[in-house]
């Protein structure tokens, strides 16, 4: 393996581990808040229980899809994840 591959393979597995903490992170239902606007006019939006429940699964599952990507392109270097 490369030196560059090294660093590819380090920054593809710091960025796996991320993607593991926010899926854990969302699959403990930890509160879920959505917000807009910056610091002079943020405003929250509150959310009905079901549609958070909606947003929670395809965070989730967007979180697994972007854990396979990393999986993916770690094998592809010959990494185990």
């Amino acid at each position: 393996m490369k030196a560059a591959d090294l660093e590819k393979a380090r920054l593809i597995s710091n960025a796996r581990d991320q993607n593991v903490a926010m899926r854990a992170r969302l699959a403990s239902n930890e509160a879920l808040t959505l917000r807009i606007g910056d610091s002079n006019g943020l405003s929250a939006i509150v959310l009905t229980p079901a549609y958070e429940a909606r947003i929670r699964a395809d965070l989730i599952a967007a979180f697994s899809l972007r854990i396979g990507e990393n999986d993916a392109a770690l094998a592809a270097l010959g990494v185990e994840p």
